[in-house]
């Protein structure tokens, strides 16, 4: 994953190369997140239970600030299916509550180092109403993951990037309707869904890590990691940005990946609260 100051089976059809990314490269910003981000390389992570006899919990919400963006909806094109998929499709970068709570962040531990056994239980990933379902997945390595299609009459195709950029292919498939697409997780860190299959508009990222400490935060902008070993941690904070730019053929690029970072401790047997900010501006965090 990279790092933003401010502020992823059936060969029955032949997919062509995505015209464009989504995402153009980060650049930098003048203001600073409320933590930097280290320059670190992971730890091994080992399963250990002697560290979980008295684990503490972390919790915590990211809302927005400011004034929300237009986030107008994306026209359906006549090569997209039209009469399937519908005149129109929203954008699904940016997804707030009425209350102010950012659905689709991810949040993890980066250095943490030993703890509880990672669920390698499958998971799905559905293609309905042409587009995935749900748009931002976090499992650990080694999980499968099964990619379903759910629109009657319609051929999907997952292709899947590591990373941001279309030069480092994870898989290219057709996706028909009623078949599970299966691939198991082999690579730490973040993994970009499209459809090259005239659903351009169709974007999900999967993130991957090699122990249990991580969450998606859900339609109330809410996130808990259960089961932590005491100790003092960098928790990470992830968003997929939101500005639409650009359209580079017919699929739209939308601004840099939102990432930052903060020092949690975790007390034995206590209970941390850590929220995030995320605005137009910059993402910070409080408590």
């Amino acid at each position: 994953m990279r790092p933003l100051p401010l502020v992823a089976l059936l060969g029955l059809v032949a997919c062509r190369r995505a015209p464009s990314q989504p995402h153009e490269p980060a650049r930098p910003s003048t203001a600073a997140p409320a933590v930097a981000p280290a320059a670190v390389a992971a730890p091994i992570y080992r399963v250990d239970p002697t560290v979980l006899d008295h684990p503490g919990v972390l919790r915590g919400s990211v809302r927005w600030s400011g004034p929300r963006p237009s986030t107008a909806p994306m026209a359906v094109g006549p090569g997209g299916n039209p009469d399937l998929c519908g005149a129109t499709q929203g954008d699904p970068t940016l997804v707030v509550a009425p209350d102010g709570g950012v659905a689709n962040s991810v949040l993890w531990l980066s250095d943490i180092a030993r703890g509880a056994a990672p669920d390698l239980s499958p998971v799905t990933v559905d293609q309905l109403g042409c587009r995935y379902e749900p748009h931002v997945l976090a499992l650990p390595v080694g999980a499968e993951v099964r990619f379903g299609n759910s629109d009657h009459g319609l051929l999907h195709n997952v292709h899947a990037y590591y990373g941001y950029d279309d030069d480092d292919n994870w898989f290219n498939q057709a996706s028909p309707h009623g078949l599970t697409v299966s691939k198991r997780v082999q690579r730490a860190g973040v993994a970009r869904l499209i459809c090259d299959a005239g659903h351009v508009w169709m974007l999900a990222y999967v993130h991957a890590f090699t122990h249990p400490y991580y969450a998606v935060t859900d339609a109330s902008g809410r996130y808990e990691l259960r089961a932590v070993p005491p100790g003092r941690y960098t928790l990470r904070f992830w968003h997929e940005g939101w500005t639409r730019r650009a359209m580079e053929g017919n699929r739209p690029r939308f601004s840099p990946a939102v990432e930052t970072s903060r020092v949690v401790d975790v007390a034995p047997g206590g209970t941390v609260t850590a929220d995030f900010s995320l605005g137009p501006d910059a993402v910070a965090a409080a408590r």
